[in-house]
């Protein structure tokens, strides 16, 4: 024992260091076990999402996945195949806007679909691609209810010769010339209440009621040697009736020619002629012996020539050229017509 030699300050210092460092190093295996315990759950997810990611990646190069065929905004793209949307809308678009193939857009007014009747514009139908042969065209205007169906249509639609329009507007059904559109009163007029019916503004139907044609009573005017014993003259529509006994008495009557009984004082109803102006004959028979007594009775008929000229004058004996006695009487009755057609 006495051989053996106590270590020296340095040995045991280097002792000393030597069991520091055995304990550091089961202290800091201590704490990695027990950092390694708390991190193996987050290391384990981590690990798993990674291996997710590297699974879907490769199933997707294997499908050759192009993640370019995404829908982006703000780029112009060009899309295949059916897509469905709820909703689709034009920036800045209006309702008033129709969105063609092409991209651009048109006013609703421009056409006249099925769909939309009150749309205002003008359907064109042609049987080929000729527009002379179109011949039917139909129109609506909401703006102030006119529908109309035109037929016969020229190449130039502004050329309206030849065009006939049919339909409606606000307050009549009407069959008229395009030309004549501008007039209410011109073509066949149906009113909106279906009650008349007119042609160029000329009532067709309900006829209306003929208005009464009174007889009216005319003067005559007659010499001094004439007297009006009975009769009247008469003008109903266009003729003229005439029923007098008119007596003659003239001491000094010495005539064998033409003689004015009456004339007419109406020009009105005056004979007119269309053509060469002629005398019109009427029935008259002259009477020569007066019976003393009876002042309308005069017996001795005799038939005599008798007419009225254009001028209204009513003239006897023109052609008998017979010699008239002082007193006679002629009894008138017969009619004749205000117009006259001669050639």
């Amino acid at each position: 024992m006495d051989d053996l030699e106590l270590p020296t300050e340095e040995q045991m210092q280097a002792m000393k260091d030597e069991i520091n460092k055995v304990v550091q190093e089961e202290i800091k295996q201590k704490k990695f076990d027990q950092l390694l315990d708390k991190l193996t759950p987050h290391i384990e997810n981590i690990v798993l999402k990674y291996f997710t990611y590297l699974s879907q990646y490769f199933r997707a190069k294997e499908y050759k996945f192009n993640p370019t065929g995404l829908v982006t905004v703000n780029t112009q793209q060009e899309i295949t195949g059916t897509k469905i949307f709820d909703k689709f809308s034009i920036k800045d678009g209006t309702a008033n806007q129709l969105l063609l193939a092409n991209g651009e857009t048109v006013d609703v007014g421009d056409y006249l679909p099925k769909q939309f009747p009150h749309a205002m514009g003008q359907l064109i139908v042609e049987p080929d691609s000729d527009i002379r042969n179109q011949g039917l065209r139909l129109m609506k205007n909401k703006a102030n209810w006119d529908s109309f169906v035109l037929t016969g249509c020229n190449v130039d639609p502004e050329n309206r010769d030849g065009v006939w329009k049919m339909g409606s507007t606000s307050s009549q059904f009407r069959i008229q010339k395009q030309e004549d559109q501008a007039y209410d009163i011109k073509g066949l007029v149906i009113d909106f209440d279906c009650i008349s019916l007119k042609f160029n503004n000329q009532l067709v139907a309900p006829l209306p009621s003929p208005p009464i044609d009174y007889a009216i009573y005319q003067s005559i005017a007659y010499g001094m040697y004439e007297h009006l014993i009975w009769g009247t003259l008469t003008a109903q529509k266009d003729r003229v009736y005439i029923s007098l006994l008119i007596t003659h008495s003239d001491p000094n009557t010495l005539t064998e020619s033409g003689y004015t009984m009456f004339s007419i004082v109406n020009d009105d109803i005056k004979p007119k002629f269309t053509g060469t102006q002629h005398n019109i004959p009427i029935n008259a028979v002259m009477f020569a012996q007066k019976v003393i007594g009876y002042p309308i009775c005069w017996n001795g008929a005799i038939p005599i020539d008798c007419f009225i000229d254009p001028q209204g004058h009513v003239k006897i004996n023109t052609q008998c050229q017979l010699h008239l006695p002082d007193d006679f009487c002629v009894q008138f009755c017969d009619s004749y017509a205000i117009y006259n057609q001669s050639s």
